[in-house]
């Protein structure tokens, strides 16, 4: 039986990301044991998982954490490990276990300091030498090529130890817990609708560009329901929204999630588990590019529509998963935006 130790302790949307490595890993090693070091964060998902075997939540005090991996992992040696979150100090805790192979992605980008160009490399020479199998990911948002999209880069770093690739949808597991919860809605509403997630992403827009995604909504409405969901952060023009609807605040429960006459349901505080039902329900969830929606969306086969200014649109290329049913709008000229 194949032993694989995955580091993977960064965000929601990063863990679907790199989730069709989950499926390929097991297609390829029916019988291998997968143990996952993740954050308390991304626990919350990565549970569901019926791909792996254990998991590990790292602490958030790195000499803690060298301990505990010195005194569990050590001597456990594996056949691999793949480092596929990029923190510095999951390279660390990587170099302190025994393993035939050490796989991760390294980043790269060109710096320019007082008038002198230099390549600037992450992690440092010393951590790179303990990794036998590693690809260079460019950093340089303005690359628009193989060498910066990441689901493309953790394949090819299977490739390079003659995985077979057989496998590339992003993978999401709904949690049973709130099954019926969600039912219990659906079945009141029984409507379809989509899914207009606004996040803290938000607050870097200006009145004006917020007022124009409040319109994009008043907009869509005519035609089909909305869920508007909100993010879990603060918002600066939260007040704007509570001008136009009713907010449902999910942790008072005396709510009742119906949609009202203007048919937009407007939820916060939805746990993350809960709003992946949402998503998986949805005909169309749109964001302005908020990882969770996205990567989620692509696990179910739904439409995405991405809105973000034109500037970004080559930043976000290394984001998209390669099976999805993707679109994306000019925030900034969203009177060309059509579904």
């Amino acid at each position: 039986m194949k032993k694989i130790l995955i580091f993977k302790t960064d965000r929601i949307g990063d863990f679907v990301n790199f989730s069709p490595c989950l499926r390929i890993l097991k297609n390829n090693f029916v019988d291998c044991h997968i143990t996952l070091v993740c954050s308390k964060y991304n626990y919350q998902i990565a549970k569901n998982y019926k791909e792996i075997d254990k998991i590990v939540i790292i602490k958030k005090n790195l000499f803690l954490d060298i301990f505990f991996f010195l005194k569990n992992f050590f001597l456990a040696n594996y056949d691999y490990l793949f480092q596929f979150d990029g923190n510095k100090r999951s390279y660390i805790l990587s170099c302190l276990v025994l393993t035939k192979i050490r796989s991760a992605l390294f980043f790269h980008k060109n710096i320019n300091l007082f008038g002198i160009n230099y390549k600037h490399i992450r992690p440092n020479f010393l951590l790179r030498i303990f990794f036998n199998n590693s690809i260079f990911c460019n950093e340089d948002y303005s690359a628009n090529n193989i060498t910066a999209h990441y689901q493309t880069l953790y394949l090819k770093l299977l490739e390079n130890l003659n995985f077979k690739i057989n496998y590339k949808q992003n993978l999401f597991y709904l949690d049973t817990s709130f099954k019926n919860e969600f039912s219990s809605f659906f079945n009141e509403t029984n409507k379809s609708y989509y899914l207009f997630h606004i996040d803290e992403k938000s607050n870097t827009l200006n009145s004006s560009q917020f007022d124009s995604l409040l319109d994009l909504v008043d907009k869509i409405k005519i035609k089909q329901n909305i869920v508007l969901s909100l993010g879990i952060g603060q918002f600066i023009y939260e007040s704007k929204i509570k001008e136009k609807f009713n907010i449902l605040d999910y942790s008072i429960k005396n709510n009742s999630f119906k949609i009202d006459d203007s048919n937009v349901l407007c939820l916060k505080n939805l746990p993350l588990n809960l709003l992946a039902y949402f998503i998986a329900n949805s005909d169309a969830n749109i964001s302005m590019h908020s990882g969770s929606i996205v990567h989620i969306s692509a696990a179910f086969n739904k439409l995405i529509i991405d809105i973000i200014e034109e500037h970004k649109f080559k930043e976000l290329d290394r984001w998209i998963p390669l099976e999805s049913k993707y679109k994306r709008f000019d925030l900034n000229k969203l009177e060309n935006f059509t579904i």
